[in-house]
């Protein structure tokens, strides 16, 4: 992130000096500078924002606990559809890989949700249970079918499979037609922490 951000600055400065030294008569490459360096703007807030995204400051700042109730707060905010979040212990927090990948995944259970499920409900649950980390994201939507699990656009479904397998662990996926759908992982517990 950081070099793709200074190799864009470096464009944009770039495209500056090239824009000061052109004769005024020759609008037309002003004109297309100035579209240049508007993408290029757009561009840099492009990767701010999948930076951001990527590890989003708010799992460093306040722990795991925390992110899951912020990013439940916004997807109801963003969609109408009430969450219902149980996380014990509480304050729950792992290393910092751990973290991510179970917030990605939630993210992406919730992405699939909102385009998908038909919900009008969620249900969260995040459990250390025996060295177990389990998250269980379920909504009462439709219910995903077989076919869309395998399906061309079920990347994000793979993507929650290969989090959970990075560490041992795995991500199932199942659903009942007219009753909804649930993701449930399961990731061996390592660094496991309280957070304060």
């Amino acid at each position: 992130h950081d070099e793709l951000g200074q190799a864009l600055t470096v464009l944009k400065i770039d495209l500056s000096w090239l824009r000061k030294r052109l004769p005024q008569d020759q609008a037309a490459m002003i004109e297309k500078i100035d579209v240049m360096s508007k993408i290029i703007d757009k561009t840099i807030m492009t990767v701010k924002k999948i930076s951001t995204d990527l590890r989003p400051g708010l799992l460093d700042d306040l722990g795991l606990s925390a992110a899951i109730e912020w990013q439940s707060e916004e997807f109801e905010k963003r969609t109408g559809i009430p969450c219902s979040i149980t996380i014990d212990p509480k304050d729950i927090s792992f290393d910092k890989d751990r973290n991510t990948a179970l917030f990605r995944i939630l993210q992406e259970a919730l992405t699939n949700i909102a385009r998908h499920a038909e919900a009008t409900e969620v249900n969260i649950n995040l459990h250390l249970k025996d060295d177990q980390i389990e998250l269980n994201v379920q909504d009462n939507g439709r219910g995903i079918r077989e076919e869309e699990l395998d399906g061309p656009q079920s990347f994000g479904l793979m993507g929650m499979q290969e989090r959970a397998i990075m560490f041992g662990g795995n991500a199932v996926i199942q659903g009942i037609p007219g009753r909804g759908t649930a993701v449930t992982v399961k990731i061996p517990a390592e660094n496991v922490r309280e957070n304060p």
